[in-house]
């Protein structure tokens, strides 16, 4: 029987999802829970023994005992936990969840935007609160419909975003260093365009890009200072894409109009700034957790693993 040893962090997998994982197991497979504080030799004998691994929200320390790992299968779309060059050399091929996430992260997307725009937290708790604020802020009230929405990177969230967009009839723009096919763009309605001129004309900037090298501060003052001062924008990546200082300095100054964040450059996300705004809206990096999102993370991660057991590639794999 093929051992998957599943690491993980608790406070980030429900028990229902544990108990979840045991039914959906497929046969011929055992699934071996290590949870993040398991005592590190405890973990490390089970990690010498692993044919696949399946992670989330957590990185990995024992590659010089993963002697047998046919597949490292994260649940996440985000791999910068991880040191990809390392694990290419080790002979473990790294995959991603297969955009299964990305109809959640889209939605999320959306959801912030429209929050934005229509100062959702404000009229909320106003009335909470026994205030009828009526049409007081409709001068700064906007509909997504004929906006231009620009969007940095162009996967699979990206292009779920851009779907979304289309639906509420605003103009498509992305960049993205792969240019999408002509078939795609015309169904998504977009047009690939240079990251300046995105940044420079968009209405909404939302970013969709992993955390590399070349996405680690892509967002900063001088960038910032190029957004309309109507713009917003928003951030369901990675909170590393973002410099948070600068993006602080920004909304305070009013040199953009607002941020939908649901990603920091430190999480949790504590003493800072941008709790205080009244022109950011901020979610704790749930953007990407439904229960829906769950059942696709494991039947994709299970299938890619069965994959690999008979001797086939498996699917999205991330090319170091």
């Amino acid at each position: 029987m093929e051992k998957i040893v599943f690491l993980y962090k608790q406070a980030n997998v429900p028990d229902e999802i544990i108990e979840a994982i045991k039914l959906r197991t497929p046969a011929g497979f055992e699934v071996i829970f290590c949870e993040e504080k398991m005592p590190t030799e405890e973990r490390r004998k089970y990690v010498a023994i692993a044919d696949y691994f399946m992670l989330y929200t957590v990185g990995f320390d024992d590659l010089d005992v993963a002697k047998k790992a046919k597949l490292m299968q994260i649940l996440s779309a985000g791999y910068d936990r991880l040191n990809v060059k390392n694990l290419k050399s080790a002979g473990i091929p790294l995959a991603t969840n297969g955009g299964a996430n990305a109809p959640t992260v889209a939605e999320h997307t959306m959801m912030l935007i429209l929050a934005l725009y229509r100062k959702l937290p404000l009229h909320h708790i106003s009335l909470k609160n026994g205030e009828w604020l009526g049409h007081r802020e409709v001068l700064s009230l906007n509909e997504i419909r004929g906006k231009k929405v620009g969007i940095v990177g162009f996967g699979k969230i990206g292009r779920e975003v851009a779907q979304m967009a289309k639906g509420f009839r605003a103009e498509v723009v992305y960049s993205d260093p792969v240019r999408a096919s002509s078939q795609v763009e015309m169904e998504l309605g977009a047009t690939q365009v240079d990251f300046g001129e995105l940044i420079k004309t968009a209405d909404i900037v939302t970013i969709h890009t992993p955390l590399t090298s070349d996405s680690l501060g892509l967002i900063d003052a001088p960038i910032l200072a190029s957004m309309k001062d109507s713009a917003i924008l928003i951030n369901t990546s990675r909170g590393g894409a973002v410099v948070e200082k600068d993006l602080v300095a920004a909304l305070n100054k009013k040199i953009i109009a607002g941020a939908g964040l649901d990603v920091f450059e430190q999480e949790p996300l504590e003493d800072s700034p941008l709790r205080e705004l009244e022109n950011v809206i901020i979610t704790p990096h749930t953007a990407g957790s439904t229960i829906d999102t769950w059942w696709r993370r494991l039947d994709f991660a299970f299938e890619n693993i069965r994959r690999v057991s008979r001797g086939e590639k498996a699917l999205f794999v991330v090319d170091g």
